[in-house]
């Protein structure tokens, strides 16, 4: 259990998702947004009132970013799409991918300048035909091939570095990122996480640089040192099929945690709700997209 102030409970009167993925908290309206990969929805719930709300996007919205004119980055199978949030509309669509029916996009992150890094995956979950891409004014292009699930994204305060998670590996990789040019500058190392139970998920980070990493099928919420990869602290759930986590809050010391369904088995239980926990720990705010 991480050095909190209150054990992880559900979010009252979220919605229950089959597959929950890539919560953001946006401070300046104060509502928190994920997305349900298999329910073609995204998710919002401001925290003031406990008010739930979804937009239908899709097929397959696997994550949710906020641009710069108040609207919604949203990644769907092959394309980036930038939604008005208050009616799910699609605005215009940003970019499209061309993988091949069999792969999808995945999680993705706005970087501190404002492009959106977006990896795509082989949906029968075998194969490393995704990729990850960089999305700016000059367009889409690739950083990085052979990937199977691109999963985890999150940057160093100061943007020098990027943590990157492909799930099968069951590590994180740390690359030297470009931040003026958007590319990856080569490995600096890896975070191995295969003495955990589960694959790593989603992550975000928190204002004194530790990555936090969901294992999916773990049920539990790693923190990890940056300097020498060790997981210093975790945080551990009722629900088995933890996907991703952010920081929100009015503090910023509020931890959100996406969970999935079990799909092969009816159950009752806590799985596919959204978690929180409050922590001594503060987080980061997300950067937002320019497009």
């Amino acid at each position: 259990m991480a050095s909190g102030l209150s054990k992880p409970v559900t979010l009252s009167n979220a919605p229950r998702s089959i597959l929950g993925e890539g919560p953001i908290w946006l401070p300046d309206t104060g509502v928190l947004y994920w997305v349900d990969i298999l329910g073609d929805r995204v998710h919002s719930y401001r925290l003031s009132s406990g008010v739930a709300e979804s937009i239908k996007v899709g097929p397959y919205p696997s994550c949710v970013m906020p641009n710069d004119d108040g609207n919604l980055v949203v990644t769907v199978k092959d394309r980036v799409i930038l939604v008005n949030p208050r009616d799910g509309s699609v605005i215009r669509t940003l970019a499209t991918v061309n993988e091949g029916a069999g792969n999808r996009f995945n999680d993705c992150k706005c970087d501190p300048m404002g492009r959106l890094v977006a990896g795509t995956m082989d949906m029968g979950e075998r194969n490393p035909t995704g990729s990850l891409y960089v999305l700016d004014s000059a367009g889409l292009r690739k950083i990085l091939g052979s990937v199977t699930i691109s999963n985890g994204i999150a940057w160093s305060g100061d943007g020098s570095v990027m943590y990157y998670i492909d799930s099968p590996t069951r590590r994180v990789t740390v690359f030297k990122y470009n931040k003026g040019e958007g590319a990856l500058d080569g490995v600096i190392g890896y975070f191995d996480l295969s003495s955990f139970p589960g694959v790593p998920d989603g992550m975000t980070i928190d204002s004194e640089g530790y990555p936090w990493v969901a294992l999916y099928g773990g049920g539990r919420v790693l923190r990890i040192n940056p300097v020498n990869g060790n997981v210093v602290d975790q945080v551990e759930l009722p629900a088995q099929f933890t996907t991703s986590c952010t920081f929100g809050g009015v503090d910023l010391k509020t931890l959100f945690i996406t969970t999935a369904t079990d799909r092969s088995r009816q159950t009752s239980g806590p799985d596919g709700y959204v978690f929180s926990l409050n922590l001594n720990i503060k987080g980061t705010v997300v950067n937002k997209c320019r497009f």
